[in-house]
């Protein structure tokens, strides 16, 4: 009997000695990143039966195992919380650089829009006035300038995001790596360790599997053996067992500054960019398309739409270029955006060559296009941003400019493409970059307006010869030919006769002479009774049916002429004082050529500051949430897993009691055994 309790007081010493170095062993590691506490599992041996009354006694303990107190559940929910922390965490921090610049009156565009249109109006003031041209000029370029600026800030982000993607990748391929090998070794040492867990080992896994979590999104799955295989994306295998792939970054096959995310497994390649969700990979790469890629098309659309209206009325107006008549007409401000637009093919030998032409600023979108041609040979144009499709039926791309006319771009196909080629487009994505100030001369700014119009006056005396109350006004040359088809070099006269069309009460009407055309002259109605508040004539063979097409002119006549009161028409020799043109330029200022017409430049600016703005802020506010989630999902896991000193402090005490308890056992036995040996 006392070598059993011997034996039994032996598996108690050893089964305390095991509980006390298993709580030291936490208790060193209370510091350790990830540690997981343990606890040895104690087991009571078999025991022994004796024949008899005595039955069955109990011979001891043995500890089953050491194990790690681990809840499944809630490390899932710290690698969800991690994952979805990163993926606004990086789409915060690069979205806040954009709404900085975007927003700061220092360096957005609002204050550099205003500057230039308030020096428009000081030149419009004095129209002759050199230092005022000169003051208009310069803010011009720093106008374009500030595009540049804003469009090269763009530039930094996108070349940014691509140094992140290629850290990302990098990052992910080393973790997955050092999983797998942490797999091959668990899965040995379980096996030689006849199924006990090397706890350590698998805490060190678990920290680099929390650390892949951030950079993207995972799901863990654990084999019978020990191995815990990881799945990225839509179900893309990442690591299984001690094998792992590879993640790369490629440049895409549109765009050269872009870059995509390709996963690698032997010779097999995925790209995984539209697949990859969570973590700082999918907050890179949803600020690329929901922020970075919109505010580069919106800025340009502005750009677009600035030089291309201020262009088409700078061209319509007279400059100062010269002493005397002939003025010439003005030329572009801007430098042109109509042959910036980008045709990326997707291949690297495509046969299909395309250019693109803005047509309509108003009808621009910020999206990008995508051209596919099928194998029937039918193309089908993509809108990017929704999806939206322009099929066949829309597009006759044979060699016509046809294309997309709805979307403010024309689209001409200069080589056809082949089956299965496609091509991305960007109608407004260089605008930004490129714009620049054409006029290098303050004389060629174009503030007058090629022709005047008035009453007919005296040749002696200059006074007016009508005696009726009617004006002529809103005069606008809408075409830069002047007026090429007067007879006597550029007069036209309009004079009024009641008896026209039907005469009074209900007829009247101006005869239009000295047409140089096939006409010597033609009729145009107006009755006093009704257009008295003024009714506008628009030649261009067109608008005025039966006029000839006398070189693009809109005037408005209003008030009650009398008969045969006179109206001239005629070019303008003395340019110098002569604003018209520049206020019909300033009015671009507010003038609503942007988004189908509903913005302005500025408004348009604004539009977009403030969807950087919500975007931004949106993902502040998630930032904030996710992280308070994520500490308590990490707090409610070192609740459970983690180690409390206390706690351990008082399992010391406790096992330190039970080792000397069971020396008591040992030492009870021996001096039983040594009684025994003495009464012999």
């Amino acid at each position: 009997m006392g070598a059993d309790i011997l034996s039994i007081g032996t598996s108690g010493l050893l089964a305390a000695q095991r509980q006390l170095q298993t709580t030291s062993h936490n208790v060193s590691n209370v510091n350790t990143e990830g540690y997981t506490r343990q606890r040895a599992e104690l087991e009571a041996i078999i025991p022994a039966y004796y024949a008899g009354h005595t039955g069955y006694i109990g011979t001891g303990v043995t500890v089953q195992t050491t194990v790690r107190l681990s809840n499944e559940f809630y490390e899932e929910q710290i690698r969800n919380g991690n994952s979805s922390y990163g993926q606004y965490d990086a789409f915060y921090d690069l979205s806040a650089q954009i709404d900085n610049v975007l927003a700061n009156p220092t360096t957005g565009l609002t204050p550099t829009l205003e500057s230039f249109y308030s020096a428009l109006q000081e030149a419009n003031d004095d129209p002759s006035s050199t230092p005022a041209r000169q003051v208009l000029l310069t803010e011009a370029n720093v106008l374009t300038d500030r595009f540049q600026l804003i469009d090269d800030h763009f530039t930094d982000l996108n070349n940014e995001v691509n140094n992140k993607l290629v850290s990302l990748a990098s990052d992910v391929t080393s973790i997955a790596s050092s999983i797998a090998s942490l797999n091959i070794d668990i899965v040995k040492r379980i096996g030689a360790g006849q199924g006990s867990m090397p706890n350590d080992l698998i805490d060190q896994r678990e920290v680099l599997i929390k650390k892949l979590s951030e950079k993207i999104d995972i799901n863990v799955v654990y084999q019978d053996d020990g191995a815990a295989n990881i799945f990225i994306g839509s179900g893309q295998t990442l690591v299984i067992s001690g094998n792992a792939a590879g993640i790369s970054t490629e440049i895409n096959k549109y765009n050269s500054l872009e870059l995509d995310i390709i996963l690698t497994r032997g010779n097999a390649k995925e790209d995984i960019t539209q697949t990859i969700t969570g973590g700082e990979l999918q907050g890179v790469l949803d600020f690329r398309e929901d922020v970075l890629k919109p505010s580069v098309n919106s800025l340009g659309r502005i750009a677009i739409a600035l030089s291309e209206e201020m262009n088409a009325q700078n061209r319509l107006g007279m400059t100062i270029q010269g002493s005397t008549a002939p003025f010439p007409l003005g030329g572009d401000f801007f430098t042109s955006q109509s042959s910036s637009p980008q045709v990326l093919d997707g291949q690297l030998s495509s046969t299909g060559i395309y250019t693109v032409d803005i047509t309509n600023s108003k009808l621009l979108t910020t999206s990008d296009y995508k051209l596919d041609v099928n194998t029937a040979g039918e193309y089908r144009l993509t809108r990017l941003s929704d999806n939206f499709i322009l099929n066949s039926a829309d597009l006759t791309l044979n060699g016509a400019q046809t294309a997309a006319g709805t979307q403010g771009f024309d689209l001409t196909e200069n080589t056809a493409a082949v089956a299965g080629e496609s091509f991305l487009i960007q109608p407004t994505a260089t605008a930004a970059s490129s714009i620049g100030v054409q006029v290098n001369n303050v004389l060629d700014i174009a503030l007058a307006s090629p022709i005047i119009a008035g009453e007919q006056t005296d040749a002696a005396t200059g006074g007016a010869l009508n005696t009726g109350t009617g004006e002529i006004s809103s005069l606008v040359n809408s075409n830069v030919t002047n007026i090429p088809l007067s007879a006597n070099g550029g007069k036209i006269t309009l004079t009024y006769d009641e008896s026209l069309f039907g005469g009074q009460p209900n007829g009247g009407g101006f005869i239009v002479s000295d047409l140089n055309s096939s006409f010597a002259s033609a009729n145009i109605a107006f009755n006093p009774a009704t257009d008295f508040l003024g009714k506008t004539f628009t030649f261009d063979g067109v608008t005025t049916p039966g006029l000839p097409d006398i070189g693009g002119m809109s005037f408005t006549l209003s008030g009650i002429p009398n008969d045969t009161d006179t109206f001239v028409i005629d070019d303008n020799t003395s340019p110098f004082d002569d604003n018209r043109n520049g206020l019909l330029m300033a009015q671009l200022q507010t003038t609503k050529t942007i988004e189908n017409g509903s913005s302005d430049f500025q408004g348009a600016y604004g539009i977009l500051v403030a969807f950087v703005g919500t975007k931004t802020h949106s993902a502040e506010v998630d930032l904030k949430a996710q992280f308070t989630l994520l500490e308590d999902a990490k707090a409610t896991r070192e609740g459970y897993s983690g180690v409390n000193l206390d706690e351990e402090a008082a399992f010391l005490l406790k096992y330190q009691q039970a080792y000397q308890a069971s020396s008591k056992v040992i030492s009870s036995a021996n001096q039983m055994f040594q009684d025994l040996l003495n009464a012999l």
